[in-house]
Parts: C-alpha cells; sequence; structure tokens
C-alpha cells in the first residue's frame, strides 16, 4: 500500500483485495484488509460506479493501485473523512484526472484541497506533467477547490453520468 502524507490526513490506497469486498458489500472483509482506519456503511456509499471502474483497471493491470482510490483519514480520529484518486497512471503524455469526494459531515474545512494537493505533489514527483479535472458547472465547492489549486477551464465535455462538464487543466 502506498501512503500519502498531508498536514492533518494519511491518503491510503485501496487494494485489489478491498475494492472487490467493498463492490461485493463485504464490509467485515473490507474492514479487517484496512484496520488503519474506520470503513462504516457510510464511508464509500454513492461509490458503486467509481469503485466499478477501478477493479476493472486493478484487475487488468494491479501496478495502477498508486495511482487510483484512495480513502482520506483524519489521523486525529481515523475516520473515513472523503477520497481521492487519479483516474489511472499518467498517459504517454503525462497527464492524469483527478477526482475527489469529501465526506457531507466534514465539508467546508478545507479537506478537499488538502486531499488534492498532497495527491497532485505525490503523482508531480512521479513523472505526472499535467492534471485536468472536469466539474459540472453546478458543483461551485468543487470549482473554488480547483481554482485554489490553480487550474484554468480548457473547454467542455458530455459525461455519460454527470452530463455537462467543464474541463479544467493543470500543469504540474
Amino acid at each position: 500500500m502506498t501512503l500519502i502524507l498531508t498536514e492533518r490526513l494519511e491518503l491510503h490506497s485501496l487494494s485489489p483485495a478491498i475494492v472487490a469486498a467493498l463492490i461485493h458489500g463485504e464490509l467485515n472483509t473490507a474492514r479487517a484488509l484496512a484496520p488503519q482506519y474506520e470503513i462504516t456503511e457510510r464511508t464509500f456509499s454513492g461509490d458503486a460506479h467509481v469503485l466499478r471502474l477501478r477493479n476493472e483497471q486493478l484487475i487488468a493491470d494491479p501496478s495502477e493501485e498508486p495511482w487510483l482510490y484512495r480513502a482520506a483519514v483524519l489521523r486525529s480520529s481515523r475516520e473515513v473523512v472523503g477520497r481521492v484518486g487519479f483516474h489511472s497512471s499518467p498517459n504517454a503524455d503525462g497527464t492524469v484526472e483527478i477526482g475527489y469526494a469529501t465526506a457531507p459531515k466534514h465539508r467546508r474545512r478545507g479537506f478537499a484541497l488538502e486531499m488534492a494537493r498532497g495527491l497532485l505533489k505525490w503523482g508531480a514527483e512521479r513523472g505526472a506533467r499535467r492534471c485536468l479535472a472536469s466539474v459540472r458547472p453546478d458543483n461551485e465547492a468543487s470549482l473554488t477547490t480547483i481554482a485554489h489549486l490553480g487550474f484554468v477551464r480548457i473547454g467542455e465535455q458530455i459525461d455519460e453520468i454527470d452530463g455537462l462538464e467543464w474541463v479544467h487543466a493543470l500543469d504540474l
């Protein structure tokens, strides 16, 4: 497991076994595989689609684990306050795309910004040269987060699940 440390958080990569357990609703198995933090019924709720995508990637290439899905764990309580990860390892141009979510009860405390900064720094140290962030125009919190990080809007796209997204880029 690859661990990224930030000021208040530990960003734990999710192993293929943990991802598979979560997909199958086997919380006790996931808990046994990740004793460093607390997994509740709500920890990864709403993440089924992303977990399935990451599971497919991990089956195809387990070496992608460090680049993918991570639990953001508050050091002081061992509670998962969010999730963050890249959609894949860097492509041939060194580009990655970031995704993140903060648990509702932990919003407006800077955790999204801290998670993203930690992951971006880690990625840049390992060869990522550019990062994309695709955000729905009505997601003001995420737009604010990426603006603080220095992302610049470069276009838009239609996502099959989220609909219209604005695409932003940041040179690392």
